[in-house]
């Protein structure tokens, strides 16, 4: 939720067959139910920063990794899971 607006209060607009934008109330009855009673704020640019950089530093350990591992007569191929990753 880039737009800095509470969830609670957003509107869920889509269009209906006549290409007429229509708000769901239904989208907001479940806001309204799903949240209540939790509290939704934006991060400090800090704890924002310590997550970035806590990610970055996840990125480079598994950039690290080996792509094949021999054990035994087995070879692992790990280059699938660490694209994915």
């Amino acid at each position: 939720m880039n737009t800095g607006e509470d969830p609670k209060e957003q509107k869920h607009v889509f269009l209906n067959d006549d290409n007429e934008e229509v708000v769901d109330e239904t989208f907001s009855w479940m806001a309204i139910k799903i949240l209540d009673g939790v509290a939704t704020r934006r991060p400090t640019l800090e704890v924002f920063d310590e997550a970035i950089t806590s990610l970055n530093r996840t990125r480079d350990d598994i950039n690290t990794l080996k792509q094949t591992v021999d054990i035994g007569w087995l070879r692992i191929n790990a280059t699938p899971l660490i694209k994915e990753l």
